[in-house]
């Protein structure tokens, strides 16, 4: 991968790594509901179920369980490869040398006449829905009877080109005249103020009108959460809640599209906001009497919208997300079948583009110490993620397990040549169980 562009995915990954976070997506965590399709709100019991839904403290297995993760996923939106290219083009020092030799095209390169191409290709692919989401996560989850405790954080941190696709033709300011620029033949039009104020990419960039927009959300879920269990003629119904303490971190900066990626933490620096929020999650599980093995589950978190301030005084808000899930266990209770839809259309910070997930798995777990899983999920709000092929193992002894999840989209982009997944994450967890 292009030095240059491991480097700007560092800085944002690197804004967020210090405080792990919650985006306004509802993220798949978790190392068994991450490999089933992001399937948890009817079977996470245990360390995770503060997070997909406290009910399910009421139908915990073990009396303790301690889990500790850490994990990134990434979503590219048809924005690496253009971004990387324009940087490449070093568009401030590649206007200014054509702008210099408006009266002497002959000294005008063809390497800076290709760089001219390839800013003008790069901003028309760039002017459609673009996005590159880096989603970093370190959880900290704690299950002591119907009690659940712990610090799930969840990040989100998008950079998205905004192009002003009125004002995409290479009219260069000289000398206080304006001249439209042809690479291909090297010659110079001259034009006028009005023109340039309306069509020129140089104006628009100056302006403020094209740019490179940095957002980010981080930060900690730290629940104090309870689940309790009725038992009715119909069968038992588990209640739960959760009230959260929110600290975090946004970050919301304007930067030039043709920054070089060892200055965007520059540009941040001003950037940051620490805030802190509240909220509350609330869930239901039904287990019917005439199948114990099915479990239904609906959760809604973040029902009183947790807002953030920004450094520039926007508001950033975590609005409430509402998911469904059923649960049937087989085999013993060594086979689990689980899957998870979201009711809510829940944005994210790519604009204009949404998160609604259905998906779910399969769980065998035929011994304490081993776990195999497997599944898919998809956003039916969006076609770009693809299908999202999921998959996990856990083992080792009960009270030390260690376990591996992955994520990969069906869906590829292409970078350098080479084909990537549009979306994929990778986690790894220690777990250990007690009682």
């Amino acid at each position: 991968m292009h030095q240059r562009f491991v480097g700007f995915l560092g800085v944002i990954a690197a804004i967020i790594a210090a405080t792990p976070a919650l985006s306004v997506e509802f993220q798949p965590i978790g190392f068994e509901s991450a490999s089933m399709g992001g399937a948890g709100v009817a079977s996470a019991r245990g360390s995770y179920a503060p997070y997909y839904n406290p009910a399910l403290l009421a139908e915990h297995i073990h009396g303790m369980q301690i889990s500790l993760s850490a994990g990134v996923g990434i979503r590219e939106l048809n924005v690496a490869e253009h971004i990387d290219r324009l940087a490449d083009a070093d568009i401030d020092e590649t206007l200014e040398r054509i702008a210099n030799n408006a009266l002497t095209p002959n000294l005008n390169t063809q390497n800076d006449r290709n760089n001219i191409t390839t800013i003008k290709n790069e901003l028309r692919a760039l002017s459609g829905r673009n996005g590159l989401q880096i989603m970093p996560s370190v959880t900290l989850g704690i299950q002591i009877g119907n009690f659940g405790f712990g610090a799930y954080g969840v990040s989100e941190a998008t950079a998205h080109a905004v192009i002003d696709s009125s004002r995409l033709d290479l009219i260069l300011e000289s000398g206080g005249t304006y001249y439209e620029y042809n690479e291909v033949n090297n010659t110079y039009t001259p034009i006028g103020l009005a023109e340039y104020e309306q069509r020129s990419f140089e104006y628009a960039l100056d302006s403020g009108l094209t740019y490179l927009k940095l957002t980010g959300l981080a930060y900690l879920e730290v629940p104090i959460a309870y689940g309790r269990q009725f038992t009715t003629a119909w069968g038992k119904l588990n209640c739960g809640a959760s009230f959260k303490i929110m600290p975090g971190y946004t970050y919301d900066a304007d930067i030039k599209i043709g920054t070089e990626s060892g200055d965007v933490d520059t540009e941040l620096e001003d950037a940051e906001e620490r805030d802190t929020s509240w909220g509350i999650d609330l869930g239901l599980l039904y287990k019917p009497t005439k199948l114990p093995k099915l479990s239904l589950g609906l959760v809604g978190k973040n029902l009183n919208t947790p807002e953030f301030d920004t450094a520039t005084g926007n508001t950033l808000k975590v609005k409430p997300q509402v998911r469904a899930g059923l649960a049937y266990d087989f085999w013993g209770d060594r086979l689990t079948v689980a899957i998870d839809a979201d009711l809510t259309n829940n944005e994210t910070f790519i604009p204009d583009y949404d998160s609604q997930f259905i998906g779910g798995g399969i769980n065998f777990h035929p011994f304490s110490w081993l776990s195999l899983r497997g599944g898919a999920m998809r956003n039916i709000q969006e076609s770009d993620d693809g299908t999202i092929y999921t998959a996990g193992l856990g083992f080792g002894l009960k009270w030390f397990q260690l376990d591996v999840t992955g994520q990969v989209s069906d869906k590829k982009a292409e970078y350098e040549g080479d084909e990537i997944p549009r979306y994929a994450r990778v986690q790894v967890a220690l777990v250990s169980k007690w009682f």
